[in-house]
C-alpha cells in the first residue's frame, strides 16, 4: 500500500520542487496497561544490550494485579510461560498495523495469569467476570458450530493454541500455528479436529481486555521480515515455540558455536523493537494512544509522561540497514582503512565522535540525546544513497526522505573528509522539561560498493587458482528468496502461494534524461505453471520487485515513471483449472513479447515490461523455469546463506549490449549465486551448466524457456486492449 503520500507535516518546509516532504505516520494503538496503573522498571529488566546478551523482553513491575490490553487488532495464540504453571504467554499477530511503514510480526505478552483464560482442566472460562478476550472467543466458538449445525464440543485451551499433551514441539515455528489451515471432521453430528490445528485463531479488536498480570509483565515486539522459512538457516535463533514460551527472553551470543553464528545472533537484535520506543513514535505524525477509560494520549507531553515508567523512556535507537539487507558494516566494508571506525555520531555537527557502529550489537542506544547527527562512510560512488524509513530529518536537504548526490556526498573543497557523507541531522521530540521521548531511527544506506572475489581453477593441472574481483551491481542485490518455503498454506489445489521479503531495498531506474530515479522496494517470489499445449505444462519461478516509494527526476521533455505502489503482503492467488494460469504482473503492468535472432540466427523470445497508462515501469522482474531455479537451490545447499542472484554480462563490459540481426539491442547474462559462506564471507558460485537470461529493457530478465511459451501480446497502451490482454 502507499507509504509516502506527500503531506509535509513531519518535514522541514518543502521547497519549490516539492522536496523534503514526509507523510503523516498516523500511529494509533492501545496502551497495554490499564489507565492509572503505575509500573516501574529496573535496569536489569529494560530492553537492549548488556554485554554478550541482548534483552528483547521489556519487563515491568506492577503493584499487585493489573489489566492487560491488546495493543492493536489481531489474532491471539496462547502458550505456557516458562515453568510457571500459574502464568501463560499470549502472542498477538497484528491484523491492522498500528504505525504506517512499521511492519510488526508479533507482539508477545509474557506472564499473564493463567486463571483468567482456563481452569485446571484446561476448559476455557465461561459465565460472568471473564475477560473481554474470553468473551469474544466464546461467542466465536459457539457461533462456528451453530453455523455448521453440529454439536458444540467442549471449548478447551488447545483451541487457542495452548498445548495439550505432547501435541506441540518447542522447535515448531510460531508461523506454523498462525498460518495453518484448520480441519474439522464430522462423524455422526460430532466434530473432531487435528490437535495442532484445532481452531482458526480468533481475531481480537484493539483495546480488548486480554487478561491480568500480577507482579510483573513482559512485552516483546518482533518486526516482520516475511512469512517464509529459509532452507538450512544457520541462525541459532528461530521464532519458534521455545521463544514463545520464554518467561523473559534474551539473545545470547554464547549459544552460537562459531563466530559467524554469534554474528547472526547479534544481527537478530535488529528484528526487535523496544515497547517504549514504539509508543514514543506516536509523537510523530498525529499519533494517538488509546487508554482503558476511553481517553487518548496525543501530545508529546502526554505520551512522554505515559511511558515515563520505562528505564528507556528517553532512549533513541538507531538501526542502519546496509548492503544486502544486512546491518551497517556486516561485511566490514564500511570501515575506514586500517581502522574499525565507521561512523561519526553526536548531538550537533560540531561535536561528533568517531566510533564503531556495530560494537557489541548492531542497534545503537542513545540515552537522553536531545538531537542526533550522523555521518557514515562512503566511497563516493554515483549510486550511493540513503533512505530514512523511520525518523524526522531536520535541516537536511532530501528528496521525500531519499538522500543522495549533492545532498549526501561531500565535495572536495576546504579539505573536508570525503570518506564520510555530509552530516545528517534528526529531530528528536522532547517534553516541556527537555526530556527526550523514546523513539527509533531506521535508515537504509548503501554508501560503499561491495566487492567480491571469485576463484576459479588455473588453466592447467597444478596451476594456482585465478582470483577475479567483481563489484556487486544494483541488480545483484535484488533477487533473493531462492531457497525459501512460504509459510502461508494453500487451501486447495486451485491456489498459487507467493512469498514476500518485507525488508526494503534501494534500487535505481535509468530515466530518459540519462539520470537515475531512486526507489525503495520489497521483493516477491511466485511459482506458476504455464501450458505448452493441451497436455504439456511447464513449472516456472518469477521474482519481482514491489514498489514502496520512489523519487524521480521529472522534466517537461521526458516520460515520468509509474508511482503505483504494490501490495506487499504474502498470500495466495486463486485460479481456475479451465484456463491457462501463468504468472502475469498485476494491473497496471503487462508483458510484451518480441521474437528476434542473435548473431548465430538462434531465435530469442524477449520480454519487456509496460504500463497501461504509458508511463515508465517502476518494477524489475526475473523469470526462469523451476528446473533452472533448482540448479541454484542445489548450488546453495546447506553451505550458502542469504543467497541472491548475480548477473554476469557475457560481454567484457557490464554496460555493453548485443545487437541482433533484426536490429534489437539486448543484454545477455549468465546467472550465478552470491551469498555468505559458513565463515560469513561473501562468495560467488557459478553452475557448471550456465543458465542464461536476456533483457531488452533492463526491467525484465528472462530465460528463453520461461519466455517462449507466453502468448504473443500486441503492443499497445490502450486500456481496452490492455484489459483484453489481462483477461
Amino acid at each position: 500500500m502507499p507509504q509516502n503520500i506527500p503531506s509535509g507535516s513531519l518535514s522541514t518546509a518543502p521547497d519549490s520542487k516539492g522536496l523534503n516532504v514526509r507523510p503523516d505516520l498516523l500511529p494509533e494503538s492501545f496502551f497495554f496497561l490499564e489507565k492509572g496503573k503505575a509500573f516501574s522498571q529496573s535496569p536489569a529488566e529494560k530492553f537492549g544490550a548488556n554485554g554478550t546478551v541482548f534483552r528483547t523482553t521489556s519487563k515491568v513491575s506492577l503493584s499487585g494485579t493489573g489489566k492487560i490490553y491488546t495493543i492493536c487488532q489481531g489474532q491471539v495464540f496462547l502458550q505456557p510461560c516458562g515453568t510457571d504453571a500459574t502464568k501463560v504467554n499470549a502472542i498477538l499477530k497484528p491484523f491492522n498495523q498500528p504505525i504506517k511503514g512499521l511492519a510488526i510480526k508479533y507482539i508477545v505478552y509474557r506472564g499473564l495469569n493463567r486463571s483468567n483464560f482456563f481452569d485446571s482442566n484446561l476448559i476455557i472460562k465461561d459465565g460472568t467476570g471473564v475477560t473481554g478476550f474470553v468473551d469474544v472467543i466464546r461467542k466465536e466458538f459457539k457461533g462456528l458450530y451453530n453455523m455448521l449445525g453440529i454439536t458444540v464440543p467442549q471449548f478447551t485451551a488447545q483451541h487457542i493454541g495452548f498445548p495439550v499433551g505432547n501435541s506441540q514441539l518447542e522447535t515448531d515455528l510460531i508461523d506454523d500455528y498462525f498460518l495453518k489451515i484448520s480441519k474439522v471432521e464430522v462423524t455422526g453430528g460430532n466434530a473432531t479436529e487435528q490437535p495442532k490445528k484445532a481452531f482458526e485463531l480468533p481475531m481480537i479488536p484493539r483495546g480488548t481486555h486480554l487478561g491480568n498480570a500480577t507482579g510483573s509483565v513482559g512485552i516483546d515486539i518482533v518486526l516482520n521480515e516475511g512469512d517464509y522459512t529459509v532452507a538450512n538457516d544457520p541462525n541459532p535463533f528461530q521464532l519458534n515455540l521455545a521463544f514463545a514460551r520464554s518467561a523473559d527472553h534474551v539473545l545470547d551470543q554464547a549459544i552460537g558455536n562459531t563466530s559467524f553464528k554469534k554474528k547472526l545472533i547479534r544481527e537478530t537484535a535488529t528484528q526487535f523493537l523496544d515497547i517504549a520506543a514504539f509508543y514514543g513514535l506516536h509523537t510523530q505524525g498525529k499519533g494517538k494512544i488509546h487508554m482503558s477509560d476511553n481517553s487518548v494520549r496525543q501530545t508529546v507531553e502526554e505520551i512522554g509522561n505515559q511511558i515515563s515508567g520505562f528505564k528507556t523512556a528517553d532512549t533513541t535507537y538507531l538501526y542502519i540497514q546496509g548492503s544486502r539487507q544486512r546491518s551497517y558494516n556486516f561485511y566490514g566494508n564500511q570501515n575506514l582503512e586500517g581502522s574499525t571506525h565507521n561512523i561519526k555520531i553526536g548531538q550537533t555537527t560540531t561535536n561528533l565522535s568517531l566510533e564503531q557502529f556495530e560494537a557489541g550489537w548492531p542497534v545503537k542506544e542513545l540515552v537522553a540525546q536531545p538531537s542526533l547527527v550522523v555521518q557514515l562512510t562512503t566511497d563516493n560512488n554515483d549510486a550511493a544513497a540513503m533512505y530514512v524509513k523511520q525518523g524526522v530529518l531536520q535541516d537536511t536537504p532530501n528528496e521525500d526522505y531519499f538522500i543522495r548526490g549533492k545532498n549526501l556526498l561531500q565535495g572536495t573543497a576546504n579539505g573536508v573528509d570525503t570518506n564520510f557523507t555530509k552530516p545528517i541531522t534528526f529531530r528528536l521530540d522532547k517534553t516541556s522539561a527537555g526530556k527526550t521521548v523514546a523513539s527509533f531511527i531506521q535508515l537504509i544506506y548503501e554508501g560503499k560498493t561491495v566487492k567480491i572475489t571469485s576463484e576459479t581453477p588455473g588453466p592447467n593441472p597444478g596451476d594456482p587458482a585465478v582470483s577475479t574481483t567483481y563489484d556487486l551491481k544494483d541488480i545483484d542485490d535484488i533477487f533473493g528468496l531462492i531457497n525459501v518455503t512460504p509459510k502461508i498454506q494453500s487451501k486447495g489445489g486451485s491456489e498459487l502461494v507467493y512469498v514476500i521479503d518485507q525488508n526494503l531495498l534501494l534500487i535505481d531506474f535509468e530515466n530518459k534524461a540519462g539520470g537515475k530515479d531512486i526507489a525503495t522496494v520489497t521483493t516477491k517470489k511466485v511459482e506458476d505453471l504455464i501450458m505448452k499445449n493441451d497436455t504439456d505444462s511447464l513449472k516456472r519461478v518469477t521474482y519481482e520487485t514491489l514498489l514502496n516509494n520512489i523519487r524521480q527526476n521529472v522534466g517537461a521533455f521526458f516520460e515520468s515513471r509509474a508511482a503505483y505502489q504494490d501490495n506487499s503482503n504474502s498470500g495466495t492467488v486463486s485460479y481456475s483449472d479451465k484456463r491457462n494460469n501463468f504468472y502475469q504482473p498485476e494491473t497496471p503492468y503487462y508483458f510484451q513479447t518480441e521474437v528476434y535472432n542473435d548473431s548465430n540466427g538462434t531465435s530469442i523470445t524477449g520480454l519487456s515490461l509496460h504500463v497501461a497508462d504509458g508511463t515508465l515501469p517502476s518494477k524489475k522482474v526475473l523469470g526462469i523455469t523451476e528446473d533452472e531455479n533448482n540448479v541454484f537451490i542445489n548450488l546453495i545447499g546447506n553451505q550458502i546463506n542469504n543467497a541472491k542472484f548475480y548477473f554476469k554480462n557475457e560481454l567484457l563490459n557490464e554496460n555493453d549490449a548485443y545487437t541482433s540481426i533484426d536490429g534489437v539491442k539486448y543484454k545477455k547474462y549468465s546467472l550465478a549465486i552470491v551469498g555468505e559462506n559458513q565463515s560469513g564471507g561473501l562468495v560467488l558460485i557459478t553452475p557448471t551448466n550456465k543458465v542464461y537470461v536476456t533483457t531488452t529493457d533492463d526491467m525484465v530478465f528472462a530465460s528463453e524457456e520461461y519466455s517462449k511459451w507466453i502468448p504473443l501480446f500486441v503492443s499497445s497502451v490502450d486500456n481496452n486492449i490492455y484489459e483484453k490482454i489481462k483477461s
